[in-house]
């Protein structure tokens, strides 16, 4: 006697359960932070990616007088011309000595485009999201310019906030204004 399509049907229902595994159980997918660690003046910092244009030696430049003395002059990228600015100079208030600053990072937002110099390249990172710490004190030359940050092995890496540093009104003016000031004289 044949069997029922019923009976088939249980029979393929039995054999299925039997060799069936169960399906993988996919793990809910955390967010991510991706950016870059590079070091300004000497403090590894974090840059979200697409915060950056790009980083490229940095290239000779020309001084512009009568600007302030973190301003380094007006070098060539791509054509054209950009104001390049010493990070040490900037965040520390005073020049470095030592090796030349080999590179730098170009910024472009609304209004500006210029390269800061950079004492230091790490890498690509990646970090959790939930491990960011928004409460993380870093270096005081920086502090205005971070927003919390992340735990790398044996320290804590700050995230440059670009759009405080574009807001800052020292950047938007970099026209020396006292000749006689000593921040002034430095440019000499």
């Amino acid at each position: 006697m044949a069997p029922s399509a019923i009976q088939s049907l249980d029979a393929l229902e039995q054999r299925f359960r039997e060799d069936a595994v169960e399906a993988p159980v996919q793990d809910l997918e955390r967010m991510e932070w991706v950016g870059t660690c590079l070091s300004i003046a000497g403090v590894p910092l974090l840059i979200g990616e697409g915060e950056l244009e790009e980083i490229i030696e940095t290239p000779n430049v020309m001084a512009i007088p009568g600007t302030k003395p973190w301003v380094q002059g007006v070098g060539s990228h791509m054509g054209g011309l950009i104001p390049i600015i010493s990070g040490d100079v900037f965040f520390r208030k005073r020049p470095y000595s030592g090796r030349v600053r080999d590179y730098c990072m170009v910024l472009r937002r609304p209004g500006f485009y210029f390269g800061i110099t950079l004492s230091g390249l790490e890498r690509d990172m990646k970090f959790l999201v939930e491990t960011r710490d928004m409460t993380v004190t870093t270096d005081p030359d920086f502090a205005e310019y971070t927003m919390g940050g992340f735990p790398d092995q044996d320290r804590v890496l700050a995230v440059l906030d670009i759009d405080k540093l574009i807001a800052d009104s020292d950047l938007s003016n970099a026209a020396a204004n006292d000749p006689d000031s000593p921040e002034e004289r430095t440019n000499d």
